[in-house]
């Protein structure tokens, strides 16, 4: 079954959006909150960190299968331009405990670059021509430089990521599974994002589109907040 394929059985888009939610949030409040905490345990802070692994695959996922399905991937790609924006001082109080950080950039930087490259890739797709093999390459190589030289968060990786995903997801199922593996093997428990993957059916579930949009930058806020209670320092 390709990944473009619905099951009859499994879990929808809302549900992976939901698994990725709960384990990014997990995450942040590991870096943002509990490692602050006086008389942290490490072992629990490092549970809680690889718990937040899972999160960034399913993500890169989901931006694919969402680039294949939006009616107008110009307002798809505004969309996340727009929340990056929003998302940056919640982030940088979150994560570096600073209202700017110019080192470091939110997650949403990283989509808004895959997904320009998802869009010229796609415009290109069906040219066999040396030339256009050449500008694929040219294209993905700019792309992981930009998410590299502008430091978003997982950096040229995270970008390369979603144009696996793309490139991958027409494929026979185990493939795109195996090549995601090995791709995340990297982090110990990232690959376990692709079990809920697996199941994905295809369906796109009871939406919530702008609440998984803002939920991003408000659990920032939050937790920037908390920490600088905890820390006294911003």
């Amino acid at each position: 079954m390709d990944g473009t394929a619905q099951k009859r059985f499994g879990i929808s888009a809302a549900v992976l959006k939901w698994i990725a939610v709960v384990t990014m949030v997990t995450d942040h409040f590991a870096v943002a909150v509990y490692r602050w905490i006086p008389g942290c345990d490490y072992n629990v802070y490092f549970i809680l960190r690889k718990i937040g692994r899972l999160a960034f695959p399913i993500y890169c996922f989901l931006l694919v299968e969402g680039f294949f399905h939006t009616r107008n991937v110009a307002k798809y790609l505004r969309n996340c331009f727009l929340f990056a924006l929003i998302s940056e001082i919640p982030f940088n109080m979150a994560v570096f405990g600073a209202l700017f950080y110019p080192k470091g950039q939110n997650v949403y930087f990283t989509l808004c670059i895959g997904l320009c490259a998802l869009i010229l890739l796609d415009k290109i797709k069906l040219r066999r021509e040396f030339g256009y093999m050449l500008l694929r390459l040219l294209i993905i190589a700019g792309m992981a430089y930009a998410g590299e030289r502008l430091e978003v968060d997982y950096h040229w990786k995270g970008v390369l990521f979603i144009i696996m995903f793309y490139y991958v997801r027409n494929m026979q199922e185990w493939i795109r599974n195996v090549a995601g593996i090995c791709a995340f093997a990297y982090e110990l428990t990232a690959p376990l994002a692709f079990v809920p993957i697996h199941f994905y059916n295809g369906a796109r579930g009871r939406q919530m589109k702008y609440f998984f949009y803002a939920v991003y930058p408000l659990h920032l806020l939050v937790f920037g907040l908390i920490r600088f209670v905890l820390t006294g320092k911003l």
